[in-house]
């Protein structure tokens, strides 16, 4: 999974003649002439080798030097880069005071990067240093010999990160902050230095920088992104917060808003991705402000908290799951990082990284259009761009769902790895992740769908220890394993599976349905993410939510029904009780609208009491209610005890009636008579039912509010059951009836027999029809035996 940074390097040739240090005032004259020719040639016919034949030795192959790096912009010539890496190399062997010089060889260096080729010793680059980090010790040494050279600072500025982080940022990072204050920097390269202090740690400082960058006029959307992270980053959440909204409401140019969209993709779905895609400018702020509010209610957490827990698990992923390893060529990686991109996971099928021209032409930000009203047009090279791969499939992953519950790796040759996050009411989401192209140093780096191909050793070490994360796949490998290869010796071991030579291949059919398996995960990986509360002991409660009007006064509200297996519950009997078991239950529930991210919470404290300690098939139930306003809401119900058990129950949607407005059913509520749960809609007195379930010849209590109606008009109402999976199919139960309005809101409550459906889960439709105008409203049952 490939994680995108593009990064503008701009080279600069403003103040060129005054930076040519220990050069003749001649020699210093020929450079300025030949870095002007070259910022006026627009294509790669125009930077001719012939411009530098006056001059000789050392000066003609900068000059030369200058002209490939130049090339390179237009063509993306390997054997260019490599060409002018080696002149400039020479020619600071030759000339160590010659700033330019310097100057040159860090950015031939990016250059090298750009075009994937390992880097190599030379001048301030120590064996196995990135060309990134190199390209930084270089550019820092032309500005120790010129602090002028305005080229080189905004290079050091916008330069890509080393791959080795922090570590290379030191010396970058001092002469950095030395000349900022007197170099005539661009918004733009003051916004970028702030990834460098941050990387490097200083976040406070980070949050000053962009203060300035602003003051000076940089763009306010990028610099509010950089600096909401500064904040979260230095543990300043509410200022972070703020920040990050704020610039999504000035985030007005396409750079800042491609900025908001990259960072929105390590976290939204491809659906949330295409609304944020057709949003005007003025509505993104307070539609980013719905998107987090809503997983914080979705996850029972307090408002904020999945912001905050987001920019931790961003900083540790770009920590501990970065690419540093030299390459070779360019790295093959698939192409899941967002939600949005494509994924493709057949046996052999990868997705490559684009070529380094569509790179270039591809991931400037938009940078190169500015740069002339930001620096000025006499420059030989405008704009550079790296395509940088900085974290592995592991990381993106980290960021959407955090640290795994389980997670193991293989001992021994190709580096594998499988992990499992273990999710409350849903299955396990279980990945394997491989080591693919990369020099053994990297890790289980790429997700895959499946590790049938893998040896059974390695198989054993993922798949075993009674874990189930791929108990189907360890059993093929105990039992077709010794039989498709011809009777190798399969008993367990204290490492594994023994140590076999070949490798189990399954058929084609289980093949297919393992690698499908595996892809179900990987996009369910890719496209959700999670944040979930975590309990000692689930108490697996069965919950109901509604969105109800009420009568008279007073706003609608969301009525929560719960019941919750007594055998599961801690208890005392306190001797104030009176010998009765007392059940302690704080009682959360938590609302966010879904068009302005709106938050309304209920918590509250209740001691339930009942004369004996409550047994197997024995409920707790209880209702509570929460006012909000009308429209689509997420709704998130949390049972908690005080010695940590608990549970959590939601509904992504529940939509709230709405007075006035057309023809509308509101929620279906299937109540039974006797459940001892009830809730007064201040006209009504409705029978709830926590379990929503009957036995076979029982009676439901049906409630529901019909609102837009005409008064006089006849409406007719059907009410049909159909058997869960067979909703095509007519329906086992169905009454219909109709009646005239006199009100143009009204509650019905009807007494419905169930005698006629046999045991099962069913699908209740209401339809209301009358004047023109049709609503329905949907609710599940289900029948049990008696």
């Amino acid at each position: 999974m490939r994680a995108r940074l593009a990064a503008a390097v701009v080279l600069g040739v403003l103040g060129f003649a005054r930076s040519a240090h220990s050069q003749a005032g001649a020699d210093r004259t020929f450079i300025d002439s030949v870095a002007t020719d070259l910022s006026r040639s627009s294509a790669s016919s125009h930077v001719e080798e012939s411009r530098c034949s006056a001059a000789e030795g050392a000066l003609n192959r900068l000059c030369v030097g200058m002209v490939l790096a130049r090339r390179v912009e237009f063509t993306a010539s390997r054997d260019d880069a490599v060409a002018a890496e080696k002149l400039f190399r020479r020619t600071v062997e030759e000339r160590p005071k010659w700033a330019i010089a310097w100057y040159g060889l860090g950015i031939s260096r990016l250059q090298l990067a750009r075009a994937g080729l390992t880097a190599k010793e030379g001048p301030l680059q120590p064996v196995g240093v990135s060309f990134e980090a190199g390209a930084g010790y270089a550019l820092v040494r032309a500005l120790e010999i010129d602090s002028m050279l305005v080229g080189a600072g905004e290079a050091l500025a916008l330069g890509p990160m080393p791959r080795e982080g922090a570590s290379r940022l030191r010396e970058r990072v001092l002469m950095l902050r030395r000349i900022r204050d007197f170099q005539p920097l661009s918004p733009v390269a003051r916004v970028a230095m702030v990834r460098v202090e941050r990387e490097a740690g200083d976040a406070d400082t980070a949050v000053a920088m962009l203060q300035e960058a602003l003051a000076q006029g940089a763009d306010s959307g990028v610099a509010y992104l950089e600096m909401a992270r500064s904040f979260y980053r230095a543990g300043k959440p509410i200022a972070g917060r703020a920040a990050l909204f704020q610039g999504a409401a000035a985030a007005t140019t396409q750079l800042s808003q491609s900025r908001y969209r990259e960072a929105l993709g390590w976290a939204g779905t491809p659906e949330e991705l295409s609304q944020w895609d057709s949003l005007p400018p003025a509505r993104r702020a307070v539609w980013l402000e719905a998107f987090w509010s809503s997983r914080d209610v979705r996850d029972g957490r307090e408002d904020g908290a999945r912001l905050v827990e987001h920019y931790k698990r961003l900083e540790y992923a770009f920590e501990s799951f970065r690419i540093v390893i030299p390459q070779k060529g360019r790295q093959r990686l698939r192409s899941t990082a967002m939600a949005g991109d494509r994924v493709a996971f057949a046996a052999g099928e990868l997705a490559t990284v684009e070529s380094t021209e569509q790179a270039r032409n591809s991931s400037g930000d938009g940078f190169e259009e500015q740069f002339d009203a930001l620096v000025g047009g006499n420059v030989p090279f405008r704009n550079f761009a790296i395509q940088q791969d900085l974290i592995d499939d592991r990381g993106a992953v980290w960021i959407r769902h955090g640290k795994p519950d389980t997670q193991l790796r293989t001992s021994g040759g190709t580096a594998k790895e499988a992990w499992m996050y273990r999710r409350a009411g849903e299955e396990p989401l279980i990945l394997f992740f491989a080591e693919t192209d990369f020099d053994g140093t990297a890790g289980a780096s790429v997700l895959v769908p499946t590790i049938a191909g893998a040896d059974l050793q390695q198989i054993g070490q993922l798949c075993g220890a009674g874990l189930g994360m791929c108990d189907e796949l360890l059993r093929y490998a105990q039992t077709e394993g010794p039989r498709l290869t011809g009777g190798i010796d399969n008993r367990r071991s204290a490492g594994g599976l023994g140590n076999p030579t070949t490798s189990p291949r399954p058929q084609t059919q289980q093949m297919t349905a393992l690698r499908d398996q595996g892809l179900t995960q990987i996009r369910r990986a890719v496209t959700t993410d999670a944040n979930p509360v975590t309990f000692s002991q689930p108490i697996e409660p069965i919950a109901q939510i509604y969105g109800l009007d009420v009568a008279v006064g007073g706003s609608p509200r969301l009525v929560v029904a719960f019941a919750i297996p007594g055998d599961k519950l801690s208890y005392s009997n306190p001797p104030e009780a009176g010998g009765r078991s007392v059940y302690p239950l704080r009682i959360r529930v938590l609302s966010a609208d879904a068009g302005t991210g709106r938050r309304v919470e209920l918590d509250t404290t209740r001691q339930f009491a009942t004369a004996q300690p409550l047994n197997a098939g024995q409920f707790l139930t209880g209702q509570v209610e929460l006012p909000v306003a009308a429209g689509r809401h997420g709704a998130t119900l949390v049972l908690t005890q005080p010695d940590g058990r608990g549970a959590l129950a939601r509904l992504s949607t529940v939509v709230v009636p709405t007075v006035g407005g057309g023809l509308t059913v509101s929620d279906v509520v299937l109540g039974r008579e006797g459940s001892g749960v009830r809730w007064n809609s201040g006209a009504t007195l409705v029978p709830l039912n926590p379990l929503n379930a009957y036995l076979t010849g029982e009676s439901a209590e049906l409630y529901y509010q019909i609102g837009g109606q005409v008064q006089g008009v006849r409406y007719a109402t059907r009410l049909e059951f159909f058997k869960a999976g067979e909703e095509d199919k007519p329906p086992k139960l169905a009454i219909a009836f109709r009646g005239e309005a006199r009100t143009a809101r009204e509650e019905v409550l009807r007494t419905v027999a169930l005698g006629e459906l046999a045991p099962g889960r069913y699908r209740l439709r209401v339809t209301v029809s009358g004047n023109d105008n049709t609503a329905t409203s949907t609710a599940w049952l289900a029948v049990n035996r008696k």
